[in-house]
């Protein structure tokens, strides 16, 4: 069962039963004596379904389903025995069977949080996806604060691919670690480093001794080319957990990809001595013995590795060399071509080959390896230049100054002109500028519109040009983007609400409408949609539907300025309220949670 399915289970256990007793079950299903007594004189929906309860709680599901069944005989509309029902049978392994004791079990109680969310399960596991993700928003419309929904629906969205629309439910989504970890995922997938940085750092000065937002953190850091800050992260969190064993292999690996020899030769041999056949313990070694020059050691570690996994870039790439130090050419060529074919953008396996062939002779293929070599030594010089320039920009932004972050985007671009996140970033810092010069438009319009070139289908951009087109007055081109945005990720709410606000300025009542109620299913915790919604519907002199959105928005953020002035006006019975008041939000300026 996957973890995660666990995790939901472990949240959804049964709870609150009598153990009582048994009959008209399986003669192999045993209880307690007591048990079968009370069911024997009383055999009431309560006494089945305690002793469902009993069996399930121990993992008899072939003894828990037939009690549950006995018990919905007795009490057919008890949405509470269809549930646990369906959460035997999704336990037993039979979610076919689950779906419809769900389905009955939400239909006769609709209020009821966990039915939603195993029903989501369910229909994930049946791989109904689509049906999935519905389940769990209207989970969320019956607890907007539900962890389990929002990282279920979250994860989803990210294996999807539709990042802008896991950002933008997890932006406001309650503290918790598993959604950290979600967002910075996000993000990561997204291209936006920084900003998975910027989450898990934010979330580490609250919980600085947790090792998954310390792992986390260092391999963002390793993405950015910030190897030290990487290990500074592991390091604390060892000083802090020095027991625990991934956390010190992963320390180990960035020390060796460091080249801190000093620190890590005696967490290598403390490995080695501990795990004799491990990979990691063979190879790590390995690659110091090579950094140390002792090759015929090193030789001997790595071709052990190799043998565990032979598709393994690093290891094949050291053996290579240590082999070649100790005159094994041809041995030495083989290790570094199927190096080079594993990962062909390393520019030390193309100069390590080239060494090769030109000790055979073979100088027209040693100078291509060369030359291949050159090339990418320049790019990886180039991708570290703009990360780093990516970085200082980040920063900027964050402390208020948007001239000098667009200033490093824009150098940043140089050494990465194919980085379609630069190019938004871009466009995001010249937005905070907020200059409406027709220049700083265009610039901004032209970053974005470059972003999608590189990456089609970038739904973020798609919605930050349709922002920036309503901004310039084109109505026109500004509903093409956000449908656009849209047909690249179905459930991003930012631009479902930015095209029903719209679509409300230009009296397309009706389709605006659609379009916030699109927005608050994709997002049930959206204050700003569920506000336009309700707007939308009092202009139509739908009044009690009003109430019932303003509600909802209160209920997220019972301070917001706008649904207060909004449940005002609903409560003296003004019908005057109207989403055309309303102007596209800015992409990225979520309500505070």
């Amino acid at each position: 069962m996957p973890m995660q399915t666990r995790r939901l289970i472990a949240g959804l256990c049964l709870t609150g039963f009598c153990l009582c007793g048994r009959t008209q079950i399986p003669a192999s299903c045993h209880s307690p004596q007591q048990l079968e007594n009370e069911v024997r004189e009383r055999p009431t929906a309560k006494n089945w379904a305690a002793l469902g309860g009993w069996f399930g709680e121990r993992h008899d599901y072939a003894c828990a389903i037939p009690a549950f069944h006995a018990a919905l005989r007795v009490d057919p509309d008890s949405a509470s025995l269809h549930y646990y029902l369906g959460l035997t049978l999704q336990s037993a392994g039979q979610p076919k069977d689950a779906l419809p004791e769900l389905q009955q079990s939400i239909e006769l109680d609709p209020n009821q949080l966990q039915p939603r969310l195993l029903l989501g399960v369910v229909l994930n596991r049946l791989a109904r996806g689509g049906e999935a993700e519905e389940a769990w928003e209207a989970a969320l419309r019956v607890d907007p604060d539900s962890v389990i929904a929002l990282d279920w629906l979250a994860k989803a969205r990210i294996a999807q691919g539709q990042f802008a629309a896991a950002i933008d439910l997890l932006t406001t989504a309650p503290r918790d670690l598993e959604l950290t970890l979600d967002l910075a995922l996000a993000y990561s997938q997204s291209g936006q480093f920084d900003k998975a940085a910027d989450t898990l750092t934010s979330a580490m000065a609250k919980s600085p001794g947790d090792l998954r937002l310390n792992a986390a953190l260092a391999s963002v850091y390793v993405q950015l080319h910030r190897t030290q800050e990487a290990i500074a992260a592991l390091r604390a969190a060892l000083k802090l957990h020095p027991r625990d064993a991934e956390t010190e292999l992963t320390y180990l690996r960035l020390l060796v990809l460091a080249g801190d020899e000093e620190t890590a030769k005696p967490l290598a041999n403390k490995l080695l001595a501990a795990q004799p056949n491990s990979f990691d313990a063979l190879y790590l070694t390995g690659i110091l013995e090579c950094d140390a020059r002792d090759f015929a050691s090193a030789a001997e570690h790595l071709k052990a590795a190799v043998a565990i996994d032979p598709n393994h870039y690093d290891t094949r790439y050291h053996l290579g060399v240590a082999l070649l130090h100790l005159a094994q050419t041809r041995a030495a060529l083989d290790q570094l071509q199927k190096a080079v074919a594993l990962d062909p953008s390393s520019a030390e396996a193309h100069f390590q080959l080239a060494q090769v062939l030109k000790a055979l002779g073979q100088s027209d293929e040693a100078a291509a390896q060369l030359k291949i070599y050159r090339e990418r030594v320049q790019a990886t010089n180039e991708l570290a230049l703009g990360q780093n320039k990516a970085g200082q920009a980040a920063q900027a932004l964050g402390s208020g100054n948007a001239a000098q972050a667009a200033a490093l985007y824009r150098e940043a671009i140089d050494a990465q002109p194919q980085d379609a996140a630069l190019e938004y970033n871009l466009a995001l810092a010249l937005d905070h500028i907020g200059d409406s010069a027709s220049n700083n438009l265009d610039q901004e319009r032209a970053a974005l519109e470059k972003a999608i070139e590189l990456k089609p289908g970038f739904a973020a951009a798609e919605n930050q040009l349709g922002y920036l087109a309503a901004r310039m007055g084109d109505s026109a081109a500004s509903e093409q983007h956000f449908r656009k945005a849209l047909d690249a990720a179905p459930r991003f709410a930012e631009a479902a609400n930015n095209l029903g606000t719209l679509l409300g300025q230009e009296g397309r009542e009706t389709e605006a409408e659609m379009r916030f109620r699109s927005a608050v299913s994709a997002n049930p915790r959206f204050v700003r949609a569920w506000v336009n919604l309700a707007a939308t519907l009092a202009s139509e002199s739908r009044l009690a539907d009003a109430r019932a959105a303003i509600e909802s928005a209160l209920r997220i953020d019972p301070k917001d300025p706008d649904a207060l002035r909004l449940n005002q006006m609903l409560a003296g019975a003004h019908t005057g309220a109207s989403a055309t008041g309303l102007t596209p939000r800015q992409p990225g300026d979520q309500n505070p949670h």
